[in-house]
């Protein structure tokens, strides 16, 4: 199972339009195989409110995942000055073994 993280930043200036966006029931679903596993808040010393949240997805869709993610995520393009960045996570074991 692969893990995506998306941090996702807004500036504080613009959190009610973010919060709107967020409950929106306009939004695309995501598909069965995609399952968010957490979503966090935080505020950056820089004024930017920061999210991350992590999905799950079968390692042979990480690419129709991605595309997914990215679908729901463009709703918030609308924000002025809001900007994200999807990850693919390794587990670092399984990838320091690959070195040894």
């Amino acid at each position: 199972m692969a893990h995506i993280l998306v941090t996702g930043w807004t500036p504080q200036s613009q959190g009610n339009k973010m919060i709107k966006v967020y409950t929106s029931k306009d939004k695309p679903a995501y598909p069965d195989f995609i399952k968010k596993v957490q979503h966090w808040l935080a505020m950056s010393s820089e004024g930017m409110i920061k999210t991350y949240a992590v999905y799950e997805c079968p390692d042979d869709k990480i690419l129709e995942g991605l595309k997914a993610i990215g679908r729901r995520y463009t709703l918030y393009a609308q924000i002025e000055g809001y900007k994200y960045y999807p990850e693919v996570l390794f587990d670092a074991q399984e990838i320091i073994k690959m070195f040894l």
